[in-house]
C-alpha cells in the first residue's frame, strides 16, 4: 500500500510551493520501479514469478534486476531499507530497473486511464484505488481464479481498518454488521448514481474514515464504497486543500507521502467511472464480503464473487454425478485451492485408496498456485484421509451411525471456528474445515432399502437429522452421491448447494468429450444457475467454463464504448504510386524497400479511430489477413498532440479460424520492413507485437471460444501489456469447419457487446467465396466480355453479415480487380480496390475520383493517380 502510494507523487511535478500533474505517459518507469524494489529481498523468485519476472518478448521486464539478485552482496543499509518495505531514494540507482516492468505498467495504464476522466484537472484529479492496483498485481495473469487470494486480503485489511467485520459465526472482538446494514448503505451508493436534477449520476460520496468514534453505519459505508473502489466500480477524486495553493496535485503529493490511504489528513471523494451504467448487484457485494472466494477459473462467476454459508453457520453441498464423473476429483480440487486460506479439509472415503487421492490432488492446482508462499507444498499440511467404516449395532441403522460419527466430528471441530483478526496473517472465513464424504449413496441407499429392518418414515426422519447434523459442524460438507438412486431427488431439497457433475462424448469425428457442471440450487446466495463447462485435466488444474450469458450478465454494468476519436490511424491515407510496387521485394529472404515513398492520400482512404469496430469483406483471397495486420500494427496519432506519432506499441490478438502463427509471423516481417518507410518520424522501439489464438477445426463450444478470448485480454491487461488490438480473422470458416459456433446465431453479437466494453480496437475479417470465370463463359452466362468472379456463398451466414453491419463502425469492401501499370511492362495481377462502404463521423471518400488500392503481395496501398499524390 505504501509503495503504491509513493508511486502516485511520481505523477506531479514540484517546484517550489507549485504543484502540477504530470501527462502519465511521460513518468519514466525507473521512477515507479523504485517504491518496488524491495520485493528482490522479502520474496523468493521461484514462489511469487508474477511480481518479479518480465514477459518473454520482453516488452515487460523483470522487476528485479542482476544486481539485486544477490542480497548477500548489497551494502547493509540499503538491504536494510529494503528488508523494511522502503523505496531506493536514487531512480537513477544500478538497482532500479529502468524499463517498464509490470507493476510500473499497471499502475501507468490504470493513472492514464482514470486521468483522462479528469474533465477539470485544475480542480480535481481522479485516481484509482490503490486497492485495485494491488489485487491487480498480486493476481496471476495466466490463471484469473488466483484473484480470490488477492480480494480476501484487501477485504481483510478493510475489515482490520474499520474495526468491523460481517455477522458469522466467526468469534472476533470486531463491531458487527448485518446485510441490512449493507443495504442501507448501498442504497447511498444507488442514489449517487441515479439521474436527479441536474446532478446526472455522477453525485461524489465522501470517504469515510475509520475514526475510533465513527458510528457503525459510516464505517459499513466505508468498507463498501472502498470495497467497490477495489474491483473498479468507483475512482477515487483528489481536490484541492483548504488553506493550500498547490491545488488538487499537491493533494495527491501529500498522500504519497503517507504509507496508509485511510490518513485523517487528505481527504478524497469517491467518484464513478464514466462508462458505468450501475454498481454491482447487491447479491454479488454479499457474497463478495460474508463469503469464501473461491480460487477456481471461472467460479467467481458461477458463485457471483463467493460461496456464502447460512447464517447459523455451515453449508451442506450435494455432488451427483455417475461413475467417472469428476466427483471426487472436483471436492478435492476446492480443498487443494482453499488450502491456501489456511482451510483444511478432511476426505472420509470407503474405497478410494489414500496414496492414489493424495497423488491426485497434487495435480489438481496449477502449478504457479502451488509455487505460492502461502499455499501448503504437502498435502499433508491440509488433507486428512481416512477410510470410512461404520461400526454400528443391528438395531441401529447405518444412517443413524453416521449421524453419530458426525456429531463426534462436530465436537472436534468446535473451538477452530475462532479468530484472531488482530493477529499477523490471520484471515477471518465463514469456515475453517471443509469435510468430503465420498460415496454417500453406498450408505444410503442400503438403509433405504431395509425395510424389513425400519420403516421408510423413519429412515426420512433419520435423513433429515444426517443433513441437519452436517450443518451443526459449521463447515463446507460435500457429500458425493451417484445419479439413479432412491433418495437422489429428495437430497436437493435437504441440501443448500446441489451440483450435478455429466460426462458427455461424442461420436463425432473431430469432437472430444465435454464434462459439464450443472447447478441446480444455490440457497443462500446469487449465483448462475445453469451448466456450465468443467475442466479437470492439464497443468491449470480444476476450472470451469461459464456460459457466455452469465460472463456479459456481469459485464451489463458497463456501458459500450464509443471510438475515441481523438486517437487515429491514417494507414489508409498513406499511398504509394502504382509503379513504385516493383520496388517491394517480397521473397523467401528478407524484404526489402528501398527507395519506395509514400505520399498523403487522404481523399482516397478515411481516419481509423482507436476503440472502433471494422469489418473487412470481398471476395477471393484479397489478402484481408494481411491488410487487417498492417491496419492494426500501424502507430496512432494524438489529435491533440503534433509532435506525431505515439511511441506506445501496438499489441495484437489474432484470434484465427484460417491460419497458424507462422502465416502471421511472415506478414509481420513484411510490414515492419514497409512500416518505417511509411512512417520515417517512428519514435525508436516502435515494435508491434502479436499473439495468435488458433482455432482447429471441430466441434468448438460458443462458450468455450468466448472464455477463450475474455481470459485471454484480460490477463494481458493483467501484464501490464494489454492488447490495443484484436483481429478476427476469416470468421466465413465457421460455416464449413466450426458447427457448434454456427449453430449460435447470437454468438457474434454477444462476442461484439464484450468487446464494446473494452478500450479494444477490433478487426473482422470475412470473404464471400467466388469462382473466377473467363471472358467466354461471362459473355455466355452474364452478357459481359471480360474475366469476372461470380459469389457461390450460400445464405447461412447473411444473420452474421448483417450483424457485423449494425455493429460495426467501419465497413470496408476489399475486392479483385486487374490494372496495368503506367508502364507497359508492369502489371498488377494481385491487385484488389479498396472501397469504404461506411465510416463514422468523416465524409465518405468518393471510390470514383479518387480509387485506393491494395497489393495483396507488398502489403501497401497505392494509387494509380500519380498528380494526386504529388
Amino acid at each position: 500500500m505504501a509503495s503504491t502510494l509513493r508511486s502516485f507523487g511520481e505523477f506531479v511535478s514540484v517546484s517550489g510551493q507549485q504543484f502540477s500533474f504530470l501527462d502519465p505517459d511521460r513518468v519514466p518507469d525507473k521512477q515507479i520501479n523504485r517504491h518496488f524494489s524491495w520485493i528482490a529481498v522479502a520474496t523468493r523468485e521461484n514462489q511469487v514469478r508474477h511480481l518479479r519476472a518480465g514477459s518473454a518478448n520482453e516488452a515487460i521486464h523483470a522487476l528485479v534486476k542482476e544486481n539485486l539478485r544477490n542480497v548477500s552482496g548489497l551494502d547493509d543499509n540499503v538491504k536494510n531499507n529494503l528488508l523494511l518495505g522502503l523505496s531506493i531514494e536514487d531512480p537513477n540507482s544500478y538497482l532500479v530497473q529502468e524499463n517498464a516492468t509490470r507493476i510500473s505498467r499497471i499502475i501507468k495504464n490504470a493513472v492514464v486511464s482514470t486521468f483522462n476522466e479528469s474533465t477539470k484537472p485544475s480542480e480535481a484529479i481522479t485516481l484509482p484505488s490503490p486497492y485495485q492496483l494491488i489485487a491487480d498485481f498480486l493476481t496471476i495473469p495466466e490463471h484469473p481464479g488466483s484473484r480470490a487470494y488477492a480480494l480476501l486480503t484487501m477485504r481483510t485489511v478493510l475489515f482490520q481498518k474499520y474495526q468491523a467485520m460481517p455477522n458469522t459465526v466467526l468469534k472476533h472482538g470486531y463491531d458487527e454488521f448485518t446485510v441490512q446494514d449493507l443495504e442501507t448503505s448501498y442504497t447511498s451508493v444507488l442514489t449517487s448514481m441515479q439521474d436527479r436534477y441536474r446532478s446526472k449520476g455522477q453525485d461524489k460520496l465522501d470517504d469515510l474514515k475509520p475514526k475510533s468514534n465513527t458510528r457503525l453505519r459510516d464505517r459499513v459505508s466505508g468498507i463498501l464504497r472502498h470495497y467497490l473502489a477495489m474491483t473498479g466500480v468507483m475512482y477515487l477524486r483528489f481536490k484541492s486543500l483548504p488553506d493550500h495553493e498547490g491545488g488538487p496535485a499537491e493533494t495527491v503529493f501529500l498522500l504519497s507521502e503517507r504509507s496508509n490511504l485511510h490518513d485523517l489528513d487528505i481527504p478524497f471523494e469517491f467518484t464513478r467511472p464514466a462508462y458505468l451504467k450501475a454498481p454491482t448487484e447487491f447479491g454479488e457485494i454479499v457474497n463478495g464480503l460474508w463469503g469464501v472466494p473461491l480460487p477456481i477459473r471461472g467460479a467467481d462467476t458461477i458463485f457471483r464473487g463467493g460461496l456464502n454459508f447460512a447464517s447459523r453457520g455451515g453449508l451442506v453441498c450435494a455432488l451427483h454425478g455417475g461413475a467417472g464423473s469428476g466427483k471426487t476429483a472436483l471436492a478435492l480440487g476446492l480443498g487443494a485451492s482453499l488450502s491456501g486460506f489456511g482451510i483444511k479439509t478432511l476426505f472420509l472415503t470407503a474405497e478410494e485408496d489414500e496414496a492414489d487421492l493424495r497423488s491426485r490432488s497434487a495435480s489438481l492446482l496449477p502449478s504457479q498456485i502451488r509455487s505460492l508462499p502461502f499455499v501448503p507444498n504437502d498435502s499433508e499440511e491440509w488433507l486428512k484421509i481416512r477410510k470410512f467404516e461404520l461400526v454400528y449395532s443391528t438395531e441401529e441403522s447405518k444412517l443413524s451411525a453416521l449421524s453419530s460419527e458426525f456429531e463426534r466430528i462436530a465436537v472436534a471441530l468446535k473451538d477452530q471456528n475462532h479468530v484472531n483478526i488482530d493477529a499477523p496473517f490471520a484471515v477471518p472465513l465463514p469456515c475453517s474445515t471443509i469435510v468430503v464424504l465420498d460415496g454417500l449413496h453406498d450408505i444410503a441407499t442400503q438403509a433405504l432399502f431395509e425395510p424389513h429392518k425400519t420403516d421408510a418414515k423413519k429412515v426420512t426422519n433419520e435423513f433429515h437429522r444426517f443433513i441437519e447434523i452436517c450443518r451443526k459442524l459449521r463447515a463446507l460438507v460435500i457429500l458425493t452421491t451417484g445419479t439413479d438412486w432412491r433418495a437422489d431427488t429428495s437430497l436437493d431439497y435437504l441440501v443448500d448447494v446441489a451440483i450435478r457433475l455429466s460426462h458427455q462424448t461424442e461420436s463425432d469425428i473431430g469432437s472430444k468429450p465435454h464434462r459439464y457442471l450443472t447447478l441446480s440450487k444455490a440457497r443462500h446466495q446469487l449465483c448462475s444457475p445453469g451448466t456450465h463447462g468443467l475442466q479437470i485435466a492439464g497443468d491449470k488444474g480444476v476450472r470451469f467454463t461459464p456460459q457466455m450469458n452469465y460472463q456479459l450478465d456481469r459485464l451489463s454494468i458497463w456501458n459500450s464504448r464509443l471510438p475515441y476519436k481523438k486517437v487515429f490511424k491514417k494507414v489508409m491515407q498513406l499511398a504509394c504510386r502504382q509503379e513504385d510496387l516493383r520496388l517491394v521485394s517480397v521473397g523467401s529472404g528478407a524484404t526489402t524497400a528501398r527507395g519506395l515513398k509514400f505520399y498523403p492520400n487522404e481523399k482516397a482512404g478515411v481516419e481509423l479511430y482507436q476503440g472502433s469496430i471494422i469489418f473487412l469483406n470481398g471476395e477471393g483471397s484479397g489478402g484481408k489477413a494481411g491488410l487487417a495486420l498492417k491496419i492494426a500494427t500501424a502507430p496512432s496519432y494524438n489529435r491533440e498532440k503534433s509532435e506525431g506519432p505515439l511511441s506506445t506499441s501496438e499489441k495484437v490478438l489474432v484470434v484465427s479460424f484460417l491460419y497458424p502463427d507462422e502465416y502471421y509471423r511472415n506478414i509481420m516481417d513484411t510490414l515492419r520492413v514497409v512500416r518505417n518507410r511509411e512512417y520515417p518520424e517512428l519514435p525508436d522501439g516502435f515494435e508491434p507485437r502479436m499473439e495468435v489464438m488458433h482455432l482447429y477445426p471441430g466441434h468448438l463450444k460458443p462458450d468455450t471460444l468466448y472464455s477463450k478470448i475474455e481470459w485471454t485480454l484480460r490477463a494481458s491487461l493483467l501484464s501490464g501489456d494489454p492488447f490495443t488490438t484484436i483481429i478476427i480473422d476469416g470468421i466465413h470458416n465457421v460455416f464449413l469447419q466450426f458447427p457448434e459456433i454456427e449453430k449460435q446465431t447470437l454468438f457474434w453479437p454477444q462476442l461484439f457487446s464484450l468487446l464494446r466494453t473494452r478500450n479494444l480496437t477490433s478487426i473482422i475479417t470475412h470473404t464471400l467465396l467466388s469462382v473466377r470465370m473467363s471472358a467466354r463463359d461471362s459473355s455466355e452466362r452474364f452478357g459481359t466480355r471480360s474475366d469476372t468472379y461470380r459469389s457461390v456463398d450460400d445464405s447461412r451466414s447473411d444473420p452474421l453479415k448483417h450483424a457485423l453491419v449494425l455493429k460495426t463502425d467501419f465497413r470496408i469492401e476489399v475486392d479483385p480487380i486487374e490494372l496495368k501499370g503506367a508502364q507497359p511492362e508492369i502489371l498488377t495481377p494481385y491487385t484488389f480496390r479498396v472501397e469504404t462502404h461506411s465510416a463514422i463521423g468523416q465524409p465518405m471518400p468518393d471510390p470514383q475520383k479518387n480509387p485506393l488500392y491494395w497489393s495483396r503481395e507488398q502489403l501497401v496501398f497505392f494509387s494509380q493517380a500519380q498528380k494526386a499524390l504529388l
